[in-house]
């Protein structure tokens, strides 16, 4: 059953979300936003080049199903500072979760690529004989990558100490952050999908649970559901049941209760049918990974006959066995490839705990960020920035503020080749691995995405073989509902033009 686990809440799973999915949306097929081919190349002199690219640019921006859409454009030569292009720069728009490029800039410039997480198990009392007399702790400092297998490995550890049964109570210490679960701007919409996570110090599994759903062995037999490790954390209402005809059409809900999660399965499951997974947020993150870790205690041979309660590690406790997580630098390619909104307000949060001083905070991440943007001479006063991940509406930022900030970054050694390496590559991988496939974008983009309801957005690197590349931000508000695919179109027309922009130079 761990296997099973495992192969339900690996990283990607959670990572893969759709940026559009908390506002209804589905992930696009691939043919529907090929960009349109560049028919021309820009000759003759520099400014001749630059009047061509300013022609593409607004002609891809001359979709009529974008005339409604507030759209701003900055593009900068990265190595001269130039701006090449400019269309309401200045002006202020939800970059929905384009908000993560200044997020995971700034950690990676503050705390630093090689800064790791850790996870670690403390003892207030004795090992004599197999048994642990006193509690055991068990303390998460923010990881955001934390998964089961890990927890596996820690309490391997105990046991290969010769850890057997620990007579005093599981404490679960998640103080290295604030006790608000909820980031700012979450309450927008209540909804209990995995892109919509609760945050704490010590998380599991991105905070989210897999439901496994299993037809029953008859006509009319009720549906196997399968929550992996089954914990007194989760209570489970399972209302779906097995039908010989027909097609299976499956709910799944979680619902907030004060000490758990409570998960609600209804419908119906074809028989022969392979199953179901479906991802659900839970309600507290503390709970649920000491709850996990318990019952792997109890897997492995290790009996806790105390209860789970939540209480501080004391200052003269002993450890036991930790957890260091992989690089911050290695950890941010998930949040932007992939866009994950859960890790990017756990680091933003690190980033308070760490710079500011603990616990940390929303305010103190946000505090953080704005002490790293006005060395790059962004004001605070200038821009709105509420949350980490970008999510709902919430920040506002300006396109030629985050080319500002991604020109600094592409020339800050320390952090460059981690920050620029966490973006998507256009038709290879991550949120823009389906766009700009065939075309000269291919592969010569890296770039983030931005999507909300009425919302897209598009920014990075534009780049070509001996030229320094071009810092670019694409951002379009109040985008007509039948205009996303228009305007994903023009975005991918737009990088497609900046790339035949450089091999022409």
């Amino acid at each position: 059953m761990l296997l099973l686990l495992v192969s339900l809440i690996a990283p990607a799973a959670f990572a893969q979300v759709p940026e559009a999915e908390p506002d209804g949306g589905s992930r696009p097929t691939p043919s529907r936003y090929t960009p349109t081919p560049v028919v021309s190349s820009p000759s003759g002199t520099p400014a001749d080049k630059q009047k061509w690219l300013a022609q593409q640019i607004d002609g891809a921006l001359g979709d009529p199903l974008l005339a409604g859409a507030k759209v701003g454009v900055a593009v900068n030569d990265v190595d001269s500072g130039k701006l090449l292009y400019g269309k309401n720069e200045a002006q202020l728009f939800n970059p929905a979760s384009n908000t993560k490029l200044f997020t995971t800039a700034a950690a990676l410039a503050m705390l630093g690529p090689e800064y790791r997480w850790k996870t670690i198990v403390y003892t207030d009392g004795a090992l004599a004989g197999g048994e642990l007399k006193g509690r055991l702790y068990l303390k998460g400092h923010g990881d955001p990558t934390l998964v089961i297998e890990d927890l596996w490995r820690v309490v391997s550890e105990l046991w290969s100490m010769g850890v057997r049964k620990v007579s005093g109570d599981l404490a679960v210490d998640d103080t290295f952050f604030d006790d608000v679960r909820l980031g700012p701007g979450f309450d927008q919409k209540l909804e209990d999908l995995p892109f919509r996570a609760p945050n704490g110090a010590l998380s599991l599994n991105y905070n989210a649970v897999g439901v496994h759903i299993l037809p029953g062995p008859s006509d009319g037999a009720p549906a196997r559901v399968v929550i992996d490790p089954q914990t007194p954390y989760f209570a489970v209402t399972n209302e779906a049941r097995t039908v010989a005809v027909g097609r299976t059409l499956l709910t799944v809900e979680s619902r907030d209760a004060p000490e758990h999660t409570e998960i609600l399965v209804k419908g119906r499951i074809r028989l022969g049918d392979p199953g179901q997974t479906q991802l659900r947020r839970v309600t507290h993150p503390d709970l649920y990974a000491a709850n996990a870790f318990r019952e792997l205690c109890a897997r492995r041979g290790i009996k806790i006959t105390g209860s789970v309660v939540r209480a501080a590690t004391p200052s003269g406790a002993r450890a036991l066995s930790a957890h260091y997580s992989q690089p911050l630098g290695v950890a941010v390619r998930d949040v932007n490839k992939r866009s994950n909104n859960f890790m990017a307000e756990q680091i933003l949060k690190t980033l308070g705990a760490e710079t500011v001083g603990r616990p940390g905070t929303w305010q103190k991440g946000l505090d953080a960020v704005a002490s790293f943007l006005e060395r790059l001479g962004i004001n605070r006063a200038d821009y709105k920035m509420v949350n980490g991940s970008g999510l709902y509406d919430t920040n506002r930022f300006s396109p030629s503020q985050l080319v500002k900030l991604l020109s600094t970054a592409y020339k800050d050694f320390r952090f460059a080749s981690d920050f620029i390496g966490s973006l998507a590559l256009a038709g290879a991988d991550g949120t823009i691995g389906h766009r700009m496939e065939g075309g000269l974008a291919e592969r010569f983009v890296r770039a983030k995405t931005g999507t909300l309801q009425g919302v897209s957005c598009l920014a990075g690197y534009a780049g070509a073989p001996g030229h320094a590349p071009i810092a670019f931000a694409i951002f379009m508000n109040s985008v007509p509902d039948p205009g996303t695919a228009a305007a994903r179109k023009a975005q991918d027309a737009i990088a497609e033009a900046l790339v035949a922009y450089l091999l022409a130079k």
